[in-house]
């Protein structure tokens, strides 16, 4: 007799993180700020990466919101290296849901937001300059940018997880989702 297995995402939480996924891919597409600094387009990329990892509160929701972000960006990006974008974004994924595992999951709080933030924008960075290094770009064009680039990622990432956690305690205050549970 077979037993079935339930899986590990349930329909709905899937639903969630692929909009989540999409929402950034969308918001990278057409949420132009005209900042000319490098990261700052994680202020908007990881409220999403948050939200749903706080909705769903499971290891992995922010790697499936990578993943579902970095092949979308993938097969349709506007970038130049735009076939490498799903390491990028799976890599953001992959140190957010790091650092929910540490906190337990406690996305509603702005600090645990601003750690995480910035933690997976660091991680984008990374994960793109290795890209160029492995292309060929000189590692002395690579050093001289990552000092300033490290700075203004671990700042907007940051700043977007702070406006993300505070999504999350006001969706949890609202009802709309559960909160956190208790430790006792």
């Amino acid at each position: 007799m077979m037993t079935r297995k339930e899986p590990y995402f349930s329909p709905y939480e899937i639903a969630v993180l692929s909009l989540c996924g999409a929402l950034i891919f969308v918001s990278k597409v057409l949420i132009k700020v005209p900042l000319h600094s490098p990261g700052h387009s994680s202020l908007f990329v990881v409220i999403p990466f948050l939200v749903g990892c706080g909705v769903v509160r499971k290891p992995g929701a922010a790697t499936y919101i990578g993943l579902i972000t970095g092949l979308l960006a993938s097969f349709f990006g506007l970038e130049a290296l735009h076939l490498f974008d799903v390491f990028k974004y799976l890599a953001m994924g992959l140190v957010i849901d790091a650092t929910a595992l540490v906190f337990n999951f406690r996305m509603d709080n702005p600090a645990v937001g601003f750690i995480a933030g910035a933690a997976g924008s660091i991680a984008k960075m990374g994960v793109n300059y290795s890209i160029h290094l492995l292309l060929g770009v000189p590692a002395t064009f690579i050093v001289l940018g990552v000092g300033v680039a490290s700075v203004t990622h671990l700042v907007f990432g940051g700043i977007g997880g702070v406006i993300g956690a505070l999504v999350i305690a006001r969706l949890i205050r609202a009802g709309v989702i559960a909160g956190a549970p208790s430790s006792s």
